[in-house]
């Protein structure tokens, strides 16, 4: 399992527009949740969450 560990400067980080979708991606996928969930709480297709993680 991938395992990604945030600081706290990188969910800052989480507040930028340009960012914001990739690090809330992330920062979820850190926290254990299935991609299923993902595509759910990100409102994203399965490419976006894939070219996120890659």
């Amino acid at each position: 399992m991938l395992k990604i560990d945030f600081t706290q400067e990188d969910i800052d980080k989480l507040h930028y527009p340009l960012v914001q979708k990739k690090m809330e991606v992330l920062y979820i996928k850190s926290q254990g949740i299935k991609h299923k969930y993902i595509f759910i709480l990100c409102e994203v297709q399965k490419t976006t969450l894939m070219n996120s993680l890659h």
